[in-house]
């Protein structure tokens, strides 16, 4: 029985109270906007799409760090969840200074920021392939059903507590 939940586990059959389904869900949102902001032609379009994807991926960011990476850096037994624990908050903190730069840049209609929204599209592809592998592995390795169920429970709260603040401070 143990084999056949390691699979799953493995494979990305979730349940709905694991983190990491609630992860996965955040993820393809952000996906979509990351994209629709790297294709946006137009400055308006382009700052539309920025108001909507800069809170969401704040508030989840640091929801993980906080309710997923601090448990992971913890675990003595396991560099390796150590370690990527420790890439995705680095990969986290780089986001911030593209969307920084973003947010802070009056004029969206120009080849920086283009360049900016396509750098940020890239860097978030690139993490969230990794994350959902290699760090959904660990979490699956290290944490059980309701462990996993606890971290969606403290993710969701304090993704949702940051959400509204970010969305306050926006407006």
């Amino acid at each position: 029985m143990e084999v056949i939940k390691k699979v799953r586990s493995t494979l990305g059959a979730y349940n709905a109270t694991d983190v990491r389904a609630l992860l996965q869900a955040d993820h393809q949102e952000i996906r979509r906007l990351a994209k629709d902001l790297a294709d946006a032609t137009t400055s308006p379009r382009r700052r539309s799409l920025l108001k909507q994807l800069k809170p969401l991926l704040v508030a989840h960011s640091r929801a993980e760090e906080s309710a997923v990476y601090v448990p992971l850096t913890e675990l003595r037994s396991s560099p390796d969840s150590r370690l990527a624990a420790s890439e995705g908050a680095v990969e986290h903190s780089l986001v911030d200074v593209l969307l920084g730069r973003m947010a802070d840049t009056e004029d969206a209609s120009t080849d920086m920021w283009r360049a900016h929204a396509k750098v940020l599209h890239e860097s978030l592809e690139h993490h969230i392939k990794e994350e959902e592998s290699e760090l959904f592995e660990e979490i699956g390795e290290h944490f059980a059903e309701d462990e996993r169920a606890a971290m969606g429970e403290r993710f969701a709260r304090q993704r949702d507590d940051l959400m509204r603040r970010e969305i306050d401070r926006m407006n």
